[in-house]
């Protein structure tokens, strides 16, 4: 396995630990899962860090999450993780409740180490890396393991333009689309708009990458490699081919060296969808 740079392998784990967090109590607790697992102040105290994030980004014009999970910190995740309570709807991704728990102590050690800028060296490097790829590789497997072709074909994780906005959506029941998401933002040809990738495969192949735009734009013509797990990059200049009430751009990934795909050619996608008006030079014209 390719090591993790220190700040990717914090995302990666954290990621992977929200997502199951998220994915397994909504199923056993139901909707109002979060007041389960924690109380008023730390929901009070996640609330006040959104509205703080929001009051900082929004006027940048950056989308961020709602209040919840996504503003925990590291040692809440773990704090749930660790409940005696709670442990046994986690058991069936993680394992021994005393091996993942010790793993994740020593993670968290070396965590607080990178936090606090001081460098690791390369066997603490490759040790923080190393736990990070397991913990996302059981949180994926079990994650597959709903559907029933989950352990064979690569699926997408999360994608994220560089305004902040996300796809949110669950997945569909038949998993081709693993999002959506629908902004009002407004663009004009000449901007760019950044999408960063991850996705991971249960066979740890490398992932491709590629999306389509405009009419008759060629979802083969642009292609971006990443390895299993980390971040890649595709990047949309807007033109004025895009000018569209409803332009949507299609994200589409597969596993590299794979002879077969879930979906013909490929094995997940998403979409975004944006406003793309003629620039406001043109009304003079």
């Amino acid at each position: 396995m390719v090591t993790l740079e220190p700040a990717m392998a914090l995302h990666t784990c954290e990621n992977a630990l929200r997502e199951l967090i998220s994915s397994v109590l909504s199923d056993a607790l139901g909707p109002e899962w979060l007041a389960a697992v924690a109380d008023s102040d730390r929901l009070l105290e996640w609330e006040k860090r959104a509205t703080s994030e929001q009051a900082r980004r929004t006027k940048r014009g950056v989308v961020i999450p709602p209040p919840g999970l996504a503003y925990a910190q590291f040692f809440d995740l773990v704090r749930i993780l660790k409940s005696d309570k709670l442990w046994t709807y986690f058991a069936p991704a993680l394992g021994k409740r005393s091996e993942t728990i010790s793993l994740i102590d020593r993670f968290d050690s070396l965590r607080n180490t990178v936090a606090h800028g001081r460098p690791l060296v390369p066997y603490e490097q490759e040790l923080l890396s190393g736990i990070a790829g397991q913990i996302r590789n059981q949180v994926t497997r079990y994650m597959s393991s709903k559907d029933p072709a989950g352990d064979f074909y690569a699926r997408i994780e999360t994608i994220r333009d560089s305004f902040g906005n996300e796809i949110t959506d669950p997945p569909t029941p038949h998993g081709e689309l693993a999002g959506r998401c629908i902004t009002d933002l407004v663009l004009t040809p000449g901007d760019r708009v950044v999408f960063t990738v991850i996705g991971t495969d249960p066979q740890g192949r490398d992932l491709e990458w590629r999306f389509e735009g405009r009419s008759g734009f060629d979802p083969r013509s642009y292609i971006v490699t990443s390895q299993n797990g980390n971040a890649a990059q595709l990047i949309w200049d807007v033109t004025d081919a895009d000018v569209n009430e409803t332009a949507t751009i299609q994200i589409y990934m597969e596993s590299s060296s794979s002879q077969y795909h879930r979906f013909g050619w490929f094995d997940q996608r998403a979409y975004f969808r944006y406003i793309v008006r003629p620039p406001q030079t043109s009304l003079l014209l």
